[in-house]
């Protein structure tokens, strides 16, 4: 199924960001295991957090502009969750718009600021 909003959404590690920002491209761990990198659209960041990174700190959501990405995005239903977008290849960090911290506020709710 072709996507088509205008922005998706990626969870990475303050670390992982600091160590890849300045390259061409970013490869994701799940590229080599799954084929693809995760991708989210904004109103589904919130529960993938909650799902895969609850305990984790130094969070960041990346934004990517669809129509900048050089690889192939999908959108695929996942299971119990809806669909997301896959990327099926590197994802070309000139296709980055904005890097954002994830934060939550004293109810344990997932935020960021644009």
């Amino acid at each position: 199924m072709k996507n088509n909003k205008e922005f998706i959404y990626h969870v990475i590690s303050q670390i992982d960001w600091n160590e890849i920002s300045e390259s061409e491209f970013y490869t994701s761990d799940s590229l080599t295991s799954e084929g693809f990198i995760h991708f989210s659209y904004k109103d589904q960041i919130p529960g993938v957090i909650e799902r895969y990174y609850k305990d984790q700190t130094g969070l960041l959501v990346i934004k990517v502009d669809v129509n900048k990405l050089k690889s192939n995005l999908l959108l695929e239903k996942v299971p119990d969750n809806g669909l997301f977008p896959h990327l099926y290849g590197k994802l070309n960090l000139d296709s980055v718009i904005g890097v954002f911290q994830i934060l939550k506020d004293e109810n344990n709710k997932v935020f960021w600021s644009e």
